[in-house]
């Protein structure tokens, strides 16, 4: 166990939430260790960081350290700041499923929509980063939201940003009650914690971003910079006060988990979709379309899923698929690790190529035009060079190779569910092997009820071949859930 945890300035000495609290949460699962740890630092801090890795169940504990303070009357009203593709999906669902009793409202939308939302009476407002920026003066002006948790802290890791990091700032001075949650601190320099920290604890960084920089780095040239050593944990202490746990120190979970992550399709998507989905019931209930055909109806779904579809001449149409590679990009930024990230196209490969290197995440590529010595040389690296600064490696299933071992990455995440129930189960083992001394999860990112329903038979390690004509005849859903 990695734990920092300052308690010098323990807030309520008298008062303990591991011995006042339920840590209510929906039968048959039970509050980890670690997440009530994680909780109890948040109640003893009014600015502090979680930067537990992905997996842990950060959400729930900024939630239940909430709910706490509440109840004591320590805080009034909870504004959380998170990336748009969670605020259902994560934040509203946990609140749902767990914590009941607390009203939510999401601010979304146009402004004046916005402004509808934050005038209701409510426990908690959930908003997307940017949104802070387009209501922020109206938030200021409303002293009864009194504590903020923001949520993928390390967006804010540009200072500068005049539409992220300077809102927030001015937001924040004026709140006692501020957290920070995020998996990966450092995901691109040492540096990104001198934005995120001049949020949360200002005052424990220098004032200039030059100073941190001199101090952690050295300049390679006129324009490169690398880290010194050390420099690594020399910038997790400037957020602090923190607690940090790995998913290998979680004991209550399996040693791979498997969890979904919802990613809502376009409208461009829904209405490929749905048009597509109607075409195909139709068809199977005029006898169209029977076994032997259904997989590739199925495919051309998935694929509009995604956001990549063949067409007949083997062109490729690429529909508006931001939410999902958006998605994508978070999970990895989660990541502290390595990551392998596997799509079942090769059109959605290269779309993954391309969001990655806009975001300046440095990668291996694979898929079947890299020949198998390009790829033992890929492999070799990846898992045995920790010199080498690519953390992701982008690969089709069908290139891993049955006794593969890539046990340098603890995270496999999926773009979209494949039929294959043996290249799925396969391709989940090349992290957990002989030699893996983390717990490994599985990231599953969908945006259909289809694709729920595969992963969910993928899970349970059921054949998609026999249950071909079950999934094309799924109701077709308006609305995406």
């Amino acid at each position: 166990m990695n734990e920092q945890v300052n308690m010098s300035a323990t807030v309520h000495p008298d008062r303990n939430i591991l011995t006042e609290y339920s840590f209510p949460i929906k039968p048959p699962f039970k509050a980890f260790h670690v997440q009530k740890q994680t909780a109890r630092m948040l109640t003893e801090h009014q600015r502090g960081y979680v930067l537990n890795g992905i997996g842990t169940g950060k959400t729930l504990c900024s939630l239940w350290a909430y709910d706490y303070l509440r109840t004591l009357g320590v805080v009034n009203k909870l504004l959380i700041i998170a990336p748009l593709s969670t605020l259902m999906r994560t934040w509203a669902k946990e609140i749902i499923t767990n914590l009941p009793h607390l009203r939510y409202k999401i601010l979304h939308g146009a402004k004046v929509r916005r402004l509808t939302q934050l005038e209701a009476n409510v426990d908690v407002y959930i908003i997307n980063h940017h949104g802070l920026n387009i209501i922020s003066n109206e938030l200021l002006v409303r002293p009864d939201i009194d504590i903020i948790c923001v949520d993928e802290l390390s967006v804010f890791r540009n200072g500068q940003s005049k539409t992220l990091t300077i809102p927030l700032k001015k937001y924040i001075k004026h709140k006692v009650w501020a957290w920070g949650l995020t998996g990966s601190p450092c995901p691109r320099a040492v540096t990104d914690v001198w934005g995120q920290a001049s949020c949360i604890t200002p005052w424990s960084i220098p004032p200039y971003f030059s100073h941190l920089r001199s101090e952690l780095m050295i300049q390679r040239g006129p324009f490169g910079w690398d880290a010194k050593p050390g420099a690594v944990e020399k910038a997790i202490k400037c957020l602090s006060p923190s607690v940090r746990y790995k998913l290998s120190d979680v004991t209550e979970i399996p040693d791979q988990q498997l969890l979904y992550y919802e990613a809502e399709l376009t409208n461009q998507q829904k209405d490929a979709y749905e048009q597509m989905s109607r075409t195909a019931v139709a068809m199977v209930r005029d006898n169209v379309i029977d076994a032997m055909n259904a997989g590739a109806v199925l495919s051309k779904l998935l694929q509009i899923a995604l956001g990549y579809v063949y067409k007949r001449d083997g062109t490729i149409v690429q529909l508006d698929n931001t939410p999902r590679l958006q998605m994508t990009v978070d999970l990895i930024d989660a990541c502290a690790e390595k990551v392998i990230l596997f799509a079942p196209f090769k059109s959605a490969i290269n779309g993954l190529h391309r969001i990655l290197e806009s975001n300046n995440i440095k990668h291996f590529l694979i898929h079947g035009d890299v020949s198998p010595k390009q790829r033992v040389e890929i492999y070799n690296v990846f898992q045995d060079n920790p010199n080498d600064d690519r953390k992701v490696l982008i690969a089709h299933p069908g290139t891993m190779s049955h006794g593969l071992t890539l046990t340098a990455a603890t995270t496999t995440i999926w773009l979209g569910p494949i039929t294959n129930l043996e290249l799925f189960f396969q391709a989940n083992g090349r992290t957990k092997r002989i030699g893996q001394n983390h717990k490994t999860l599985v990231a599953m990112v969908g945006g259909t009820a289809r694709e729920r329903r595969l992963y969910k038979l993928l899970g349970n390690n059921e054949r998609i071949q026999n249950r071909f004509l079950e999934l094309i005849e799924m109701e077709t859903e308006l609305k995406y859930k």
